[in-house]
């Protein structure tokens, strides 16, 4: 009879380099995943932006479906020039509603005027920046609205329409 010997293979210690590499990939990986935490979490908010040299009156922002609105009227009032005014916004569940952002607004000594923007089909949380500033004779609108980092096919809004106070109409 014949004995099997066998020898068992000692592994090699890691490299103190391959280590630190290993810590210092672990370390990147908590540090996105934390900041990604955070930026996910931050509060909802509606902002407006008056970056122009009239005064705002008042914009209302509310979410229409093909019905018409189905959300109560966030309004901004008297937002003077080179200022903003920010409000907490709730989560929103437009699934399958196929919704947009309308939003209405008044400068001083001009005509209500008023915006569809955006297609909203998914849960909403995020932010929203409605901007006004100058360009040349008119105001350019500019409303964009974000779900936090990574996008949503179904949430689409960055859109711009340059406004003629003077004529009184809004043009994509």
């Amino acid at each position: 009879m014949s004995k099997k010997t066998s020898k068992k293979q000692k592994k090699a210690p890691m490299n103190k380099n391959t280590k630190i590499l290993i810590y210092a990939l672990a370390g990147i990986l908590i540090l996105c995943t934390i900041v990604l935490i955070a930026i996910e979490n931050a509060p909802n908010r509606i902002t407006v932006e008056n970056k122009t040299d009239k005064k705002l009156e008042y914009v209302k922002a509310y979410f229409v479906d093909e019905e018409g609105p189905f959300t109560d009227p966030i309004q901004f009032d008297m937002i003077e020039q080179d200022s903003s005014n920010s409000f907490g916004l709730e989560r929103q569940d437009f699934s399958y509603r196929e919704a947009n952002l309308e939003i209405r607004f008044k400068f001083e000594g001009y005509d209500e005027l008023f915006v569809d923007a955006g297609y909203f089909n998914d849960i909403f949380k995020g932010k929203i920046t409605i901007s006004f500033t100058d360009e040349g004779e008119n105001v350019l609108l500019h409303v964009k609205a974000s779900n936090g980092i990574l996008p949503n096919r179904n949430i689409d809004c960055n859109e711009e329409y340059l406004v003629n106070l003077e004529e009184g109409y809004v043009d994509n």
